[in-house]
């Protein structure tokens, strides 16, 4: 379990932004289906904020995202977009208004493309694009939500992905978006998501497989591996932003660790918010009748022989999303 094996400890940072949860959209009892297939596409990237000077009457609109259309207004020449779009272990959705529009080609319920054309600019009018999250993003806070988001990840295209459910004590594996496994696991001793190294907690957020092994540990709880381990990188880049907030790293420390998570790699397991989070097995057989499901000092904890059938399936650079 890394440096710190004693340790499995993760965290959770939610998006400061006040965006509703996309999975919403989607109504369904199968949570995992609804966050990884939603009804509308999620968007991959967002395009930057067209300046209105670039925009003369006349020229043609084009969407900032996949999305879909959820109101026209003929009067205000408006048309408007939905987007879902992952962020950590969110599926999130963001509205963006055109207008005035003139020949518009679209109606409420229309899937759309990024860069797939709306209409265009009517005649005399200047191009207005408005975010609204929650709230109405002022231009300065639109300009910087698309910067920070023009390329975003699509779980549903990773050659291999691990979804965990916390609510369900559950995980699935798929291929490129279809589901080829799913089993129980159990999680930290204590309850809630994960806020600094030892509280016993299990992460949210989306990580990477960073290591594995099977086969012989060593050390006084070594047995409690049940032969396998599979290390993720936690801390992430939002677990990290959460820790610079509350004054827990440095903003050194923060890029650092964002660097070395983009690139699937290892991220700094030295500082108070912990390290040492993975997949293993246990030390025998056990139940959630009997254990709750609250077995481990932060990690996923699988039955023995689930981890033993899948290990080989779960190569490094894998995705892992906790939710």
């Amino acid at each position: 379990m890394s440096s710190s094996p004693l340790r499995c400890l993760a965290v959770m940072w939610a998006l400061g932004l006040l965006l509703s949860p996309g999975a919403q959209a989607t109504p369904t009892a199968d949570v995992f289906e609804a966050w990884l297939h939603p009804s509308t596409p999620p968007a991959d990237g967002f395009e930057p904020l067209p300046a209105p000077s670039r925009a003369p009457a006349g020229s043609e609109v084009r969407a900032l995202a996949h999305g879909r259309v959820v109101a026209v207004d003929a009067q205000a020449q408006s048309l408007t977009l939905e987007h879902l779009f992952y962020e950590n272990h969110e599926l999130l959705r963001i509205r963006a208004e055109y207008a005035p529009l003139a020949e518009r080609k679209l109606s409420p319920g229309d899937t759309v493309k990024r860069g797939q054309g709306l209409g265009r600019v009517a005649p005399k009018g200047r191009l207005s694009v408005t975010l609204h999250g929650g709230k109405l993003l002022s231009d300065t806070e639109a300009r910087s939500f698309l910067q920070a988001r023009a390329r975003l990840p699509q779980p549903a295209q990773e050659p291999v992905l691990l979804l965990v459910s916390h609510n369900d004590y559950a995980m699935r594996l798929y291929t490129r978006g279809q589901e080829m496994a799913r089993v129980e696991v159990g999680f930290g001793q204590a309850e809630g998501r994960k806020q600094v190294r030892g509280d016993n907690r299990t992460p949210m957020g989306m990580y990477h497989v960073v290591q594995k092994h099977r086969g012989t540990f060593t050390g006084p709880y070594a047995e409690y591996y049940g032969g396998h381990w599979i290390r993720l990188n936690y801390p992430n880049t939002w677990d990290a932003d959460r820790g610079l907030a509350e004054g827990l790293i440095t903003r050194e420390v923060r890029n650092r660790i964002a660097r070395a998570w983009a690139e699937r790699k290892p991220t700094e397991g030295s500082t108070r918010l912990g390290s040492g989070i993975g997949f293993h097995g246990w030390v025998g057989p056990w139940t959630r009748e009997e254990t709750g499901g609250r077995l481990s000092w932060g990690c996923v904890v699988m039955h023995t022989p689930d981890i033993a059938a899948l290990y080989e399936k779960i190569p490094v650079g894998a995705m892992v999303v906790l939710f």
